[in-house]
């Protein structure tokens, strides 16, 4: 009886111990640890959200390692991540990339799509593949997702890192309406936009030297290629739902007990210097977490992959820059 009633109590505590986990993973799982960009699309893998849409993702790295989440820009999916992603693994993080709501190999459904909605769907993802806790990283678009996140799901986030980030108030939406208006309300609804189009929203240049700058080519080739694809409705989908997000409102509840990185390029026409302070005092950001990079655009992770994500694992460890 005493043997039975110690065992009991033995496995009582297992259970336990395992509830701390951050992602519920066995160890014989094997991930990739790099994929090339002729390998991105086929390595995504699918799962059924309690929100309603089917979304793909890539996932890599240490199945026993602690959990982050990638989240792509604007018409971007999880290629956009790939140059980046590397030194995350190396550094020993299971890593998930989703490709957002209408993005990707995402569903497309009707409806404008705000931040709420991929925050939403975000929460509902974490639940789909077994993630208590994570790290959230997001860049743009995916930055006012996890903003969002932060703030409606905040016992979900370990440590949130932003990058090419505003505060998510309608300071864009004169812009994204102008966007909607010039470039995608005038093709007809089997058209997508143009190759030049396409040239200008990929604007970016390579800006580290080394090796994989041939791989910055295929990278911006394929975000090209799958993000002409996507349908007018779903462009109009993105960017008039943004334009009519607004979260003003929402601040005040920030927990401040999660720690924000803020990193930023001063060449960045999208997301604007003048904002930055704003944000950091928003999301109680101190100079220590907080990184203006000379001479970068809005894509950082694009132009200088090693180094933004070598400050970012810093950061992560350290508690600061």
């Amino acid at each position: 009886m005493k043997k039975f009633i110690c065992l009991f109590i033995i496995m009582i505590f297992s259970i336990i111990g395992l509830g701390g986990c951050t992602k519920k993973t066995s160890t014989k799982v094997t991930l990739k640890r790099s994929i090339s960009q002729d390998e991105w699309l086929e390595s995504k893998q699918f799962v059924n959200l309690s929100t309603g849409i089917k979304m793909a993702y890539v996932e890599m790295g240490n199945p026993d390692g602690e959990v982050v989440i990638l989240q792509h820009g604007m018409t971007d999916n999880s290629r956009s991540w790939s140059l980046a992603v590397p030194y995350f693994i190396e550094a020993g993080y299971h890593v998930y990339l989703p490709d957002l709501r209408g993005m990707g190999k995402s569903d497309q459904p009707d409806g404008y799509y705000t931040t709420i909605t991929y925050a939403t769907d975000m929460e509902a993802f974490f639940n789909a593949v077994g993630i208590d806790k994570a790290i959230v990283i997001g860049h743009s678009l995916g930055s006012f997702t996890v903003q969002t996140f932060a703030l409606l799901f905040p016992e979900r986030c370990e440590k949130v890192v932003l990058v090419s980030s505003i505060p998510v108030k309608q300071y864009q939406t004169q812009s994204l309406i102008y966007l909607y208006d010039t470039y995608i309300e005038p093709l007809k609804d089997d058209e997508h936009p143009s190759d030049d189009f396409m040239d200008y929203w990929y604007d970016c240049t390579f800006k580290e030297n080394n090796a994989i700058e041939v791989e910055f080519d295929k990278m911006i080739a394929g975000l090209k290629r799958e993000s002409k694809a996507l349908k007018k409705n779903t462009w109009k989908n993105i960017l008039l739902g943004l334009a009519a997000t607004d979260l003003d409102g929402l601040y005040s509840k920030f927990d401040t007990n999660i720690k924000v990185l803020l990193l930023h390029g001063d060449d960045d026409t999208m997301t604007k210097n003048e904002y930055q302070d704003e944000l950091k005092q928003l999301l109680n950001i101190d100079n220590n977490s907080y990184k203006n990079y000379e001479d970068v655009g809005h894509n950082i992770q694009f132009e200088i992959p090693e180094q933004s994500s070598k400050d970012i694992i810093k950061w992560l460890k350290n508690g600061s820059l």
